[in-house]
């Protein structure tokens, strides 16, 4: 039988490298499948001219879809490596503070996926020359929306797992 620190232990772990990499694949693959979902099903065009359109302006100056990626990729990238030091290096003798962590740093990546998703869609709905200055703007809010999201996240750790009293 293993003992809780153990099983805590590894729990951790495993929520640690599962976030780590999920937090760096929707990053990199979030606006790349928003302009196909948004082309596929608002603007109703098939499934395969859209992936064709897409692949054709990746590079292509005046689109840039790579960049548009990159530049929403490099918040979840910085939130990938606090996920990576803050959880990965705590005691696991320590679960509450654990707990609370992982709640701040899963909350701080639903407020981030929230506001870019919703950012992309938007500019991508109502397409003019300004929205695109979404993308320059957008990495820059997620940064400022990660502590938040944490700080919200603690506090609703707070209040929803209590210090034992034994």
């Amino acid at each position: 039988m293993t003992s809780p620190a153990v099983d805590t232990s590894s729990r951790l772990r495993t929520f640690t490298r599962l976030g780590f990499w999920f937090t760096l694949l929707i990053g990199f693959l979030l606006p790349w499948a928003l302009m196909l979902g948004v082309d596929t099903w608002v603007h109703h065009v098939p499934f395969a001219r859209a992936w064709r359109s897409f692949t054709l302006h990746l590079f292509a100056p005046g689109y840039n879809l790579f960049l548009v990626g990159v530049l929403t990729a490099i918040p979840f990238v910085v939130l990938a490596i606090v996920m990576l030091l803050h959880v990965g290096a705590i005691d696991s003798r320590k679960a509450l503070i654990a707990h609370r962590r992982v709640l701040g740093l899963v909350s701080a990546d639903l407020i981030m996926l929230i506001i870019a998703g919703w950012t992309h869609i938007m500019v991508l709905i109502y397409p003019d020359a300004q929205g695109a200055l979404a993308y320059f703007y957008l990495p820059a809010l997620l940064l400022l929306s990660l502590p938040i999201g944490y700080g919200i996240g603690r506090a609703l750790a707070k209040v929803l797992l209590p210090r034992s009293t034994a």
